[in-house]
Order: C-alpha cells, then sequence, then structure tokens
C-alpha cells in the first residue's frame, strides 16, 4: 500500500508542459470554414446519408435507422447476440485549433507513461479482480484498492485529437459502445455499407497516430448514446 501512495503523491508532482489537448471553451470554429468542411464531406457521402454543421462539430448521419446487436463480455462462447435495438448510425468531427504533430506525440508520451503506471499500480494491488473491480475482504485490503485508486486518479492523461488538416485538429466519434460491451450493426450490408462511409472519412484527413493510420488500431471513440 505504501508503494501506491508514494507512486500517486510522485506523479501528483508532475505537471506536463506544452498545449492542451482540448480548445479553450470560447473557441468557435468560423462558419464559413464549417461550411466549406460540410460540402466536402457530403461530396464523400452516400445516398442516404446527411451532412450538417453544428458550431464545431459536422455529423454525418445515416437517415435510416440500423437494428444493432450486442455481446455481454461474459457471454459464453458461441452465445446468440442480444437484441440492441435500433439506432441512427452518425459519424460526429469536432474541430478544434490545431495541434502539430511534435506537440501530439509530447503528449501522447505523457499518455502512454500513464499507462505503464497504470499497469503497475494494478498489478501491484495483488487481489482477485475483474477489470478494476477488486475483490476486497479485509480493512486492510480495502485500503490498498483506495490507495491504488487515488493514485490513478492521479496520474495525467490528455483527449488527444484523431484526426487533422492543414487548418485544424478533428476528433472523431461514432455510434457504438465502448468498453466490456461490444456492440455492432446486425446486417451484413448495412454494416458494410456503414464501414465504407467510415472508412472514407478517415481516409480524407491525416491521422497523428501512426498505428491507427497503418490499419493496426482503430479510432475507436464512441458517442454516449444509451441503446434503443
Amino acid at each position: 500500500m505504501r508503494k501506491l501512495a508514494l507512486a500517486g503523491a510522485l506523479l501528483a508532482l508532475v505537471t506536463p508542459t506544452g498545449p492542451a489537448a482540448e480548445p479553450a471553451a470560447d473557441w468557435k470554429l468560423p462558419r464559413q470554414d464549417g461550411e466549406k468542411w460540410v460540402a466536402r464531406l457530403k461530396a464523400l457521402a452516400r445516398d442516404g446519408w446527411s451532412v450538417s454543421l453544428d458550431g464545431n462539430e459536422i455529423t454525418v448521419r445515416r437517415a435510416e435507422p440500423a437494428a444493432f446487436a450486442y455481446q455481454l463480455p461474459n457471454a459464453m462462447d458461441g452465445a446468440k447476440p442480444l437484441d440492441g435495438g435500433r439506432r441512427t448510425v452518425r459519424y460526429v468531427l469536432r474541430f478544434a485549433p490545431r495541434m502539430t504533430t511534435d506537440e501530439y506525440e509530447k503528449l501522447a508520451a505523457v499518455n502512454a507513461a500513464s499507462d505503464r503506471e497504470y499497469d503497475k499500480l494494478h498489478r501491484a494491488v495483488g487481489l482477485p479482480h475483474k477489470f478494476d473491480q477488486f475483490v476486497a475482504n479485509t480493512p486492510e485490503e480495502e485500503a490498498r484498492v483506495a490507495a491504488f485508486r487515488e493514485a490513478v486518479a492521479k496520474l495525467p492523461r490528455h483527449n488527444l485529437p484523431d484526426l487533422y488538416t492543414p487548418e485544424y485538429s478533428v476528433y472523431f466519434a461514432q455510434t457504438g459502445d465502448g468498453g466490456a460491451v461490444a456492440s455492432w450493426v446486425a446486417d451484413d450490408g448495412v454494416r458494410a455499407e456503414c464501414g465504407d462511409v467510415r472508412d472514407t472519412l478517415l481516409k480524407y484527413f491525416g491521422m497523428y497516430n501512426p498505428r491507427a493510420a497503418a490499419g493496426g488500431a482503430g479510432v475507436v471513440r464512441y458517442l454516449p448514446e444509451p441503446r434503443r
């Protein structure tokens, strides 16, 4: 427990320097530029899809809702997917001031260091667990888990953009579910259509993350949308 608390205290003293990953709250995408980007993205969209501008965000939306399926993380192999209801497939591009590649890499290095430290802290707890849910049966074990959570809360982390243009950085988000619950468009044809639209959008922008650009890691930011 002392190791966990000490690690948290040390990390609290580390203040990353450089640009903020998120734009100032009062930053606005110029309306004229937003309309230009709407026109560009409309040229990429397929029939049955719309493109709209709302402040700093451009949304590419499928007109007809799609049936979704999902699977719980503890499902048995071969279990039938569950009905996820019908949802409107959307891809949202939130524009922000341009971050250089050097600036991105500096902040990404902070995130990577936090990930490594998180793994060390997680292993140091030494208790049975599922993800971050530990089984603590004594006051000492509960204190160990509390120290872990306190240390993790102090890890520096930046919400980094996914894409860029010569003028702007872009955060990309999509309909779906992150975390332990996986969901997907149930119909093969509709899923292929949505995937084609998504891939076409992503190819139109530069990518900060070289693994994402090489296809080794995707852009996986999900919209906070409840399943219906």
